[in-house]
């Protein structure tokens, strides 16, 4: 496999609680506890309130594609041996977007509005991600 260490996403203190539950299954958001604001990608305090810490709850896991590039051609060489490969911003159903790989479809059938639900996909050893799929 590539050499993809010096790419891979940090987890800290702050991100170990997501990736755990990722692990198991399960795709977490955190909320602001006053305001019940959703926010994605895990932070130490509510965006807008740093006085405040979020809490975490599971999303449901369906989500709509909002936008997406097909790579054919990586110019980072840790990616190369996955290529073709299609990156995607997906609009939660929740409402936060995130950014993911859709897996298991072919491109002719990928399009912006599609309707996804997440599947978790090892893709480093030992490292699970959400990637997402069509419904």
């Amino acid at each position: 496999m590539t050499e993809m260490d010096s790419i891979l996403p940090v987890q800290d203190s702050v991100s170990a609680v997501w990736f755990d539950a990722v692990k198991n299954g399960k795709l977490l958001l955190q909320r602001d506890p006053v305001s019940g604001r959703l926010q994605y990608y895990p932070r130490a305090h509510v965006v807008g309130a740093p006085d405040r810490q979020p809490e975490w709850v599971e999303a449901s896991g369906a989500g709509t594609l909002y936008s997406y590039t097909i790579v054919k051609r990586s110019v980072h060489p840790q990616f190369a041996s996955h290529t073709p490969f299609t990156l995607a911003i997906v609009e939660l159903a929740e409402g936060p977007r995130m950014t993911s790989w859709i897996v298991d479809v072919p491109e002719d059938e990928i399009h912006c509005d599609m309707k996804l639900t997440v599947v978790y996909r090892e893709i480093h050893p030992g490292l699970i991600m959400p990637c997402f799929t069509k419904v």
